[in-house]
Parts: structure tokens; C-alpha cells; sequence
């Protein structure tokens, strides 16, 4: 399971980021791309974490993860979005 972010702009300004897990996170993305169309002024952008960054704590009691980050890639955005 991949974690999808998709950026979003309007007017050349940041509008924010949403970031969706889910099994079905691909069509989550796709679904809100259409409702923000490129003649409305939107431009999009895609990126897939297929990996995570992970920082370990080790300690005579074991090893414990104290935080991960995703690593997104560019993606593209889904053919009817």
C-alpha cells in the first residue's frame, strides 16, 4: 500500500497538500483532482511514497522506531483526472 500526496495550486499560489493511505488512496486522489479543473486555475501535482525513512532507537530493552518520513516521488496524475 502506497501513500499518495497530491499538491495543489491555484493561480500559481500554494493551496496546500492532501495526503491519503487508504487501499483505494489512488482513486481518493483522482476523484479530487476532478473536482479541481486546470481551466478553473488548479495545477496539480502527484507523488507516491513507496518507501519511508525510519529512525531506530536501540537499547538493551530492543529496538523501537521513534519516527519514519515518507519518501515521495513525481507521479503522474491518473489518465481521466
Amino acid at each position: 500500500m502506497h501513500t499518495h500526496r497530491l499538491i495543489i495550486h491555484r493561480h500559481d499560489r500554494l493551496l496546500g497538500h492532501f495526503d491519503s493511505s487508504l487501499p483505494w488512496s489512488l482513486e481518493a486522489v483522482a476523484e479530487l483532482a476532478l473536482r479541481l479543473p486546470e481551466t478553473e486555475g488548479y495545477r496539480l501535482e502527484l507523488f507516491v511514497a513507496r518507501s519511508e525513512q525510519r529512525v531506530l532507537e536501540s537499547s538493551p530493552d530492543g529496538v523501537r522506531v521513534l519516527y519514519s518520513n515518507p519518501i515521495f516521488t513525481p507521479a503522474n496524475l491518473p489518465k481521466e483526472c
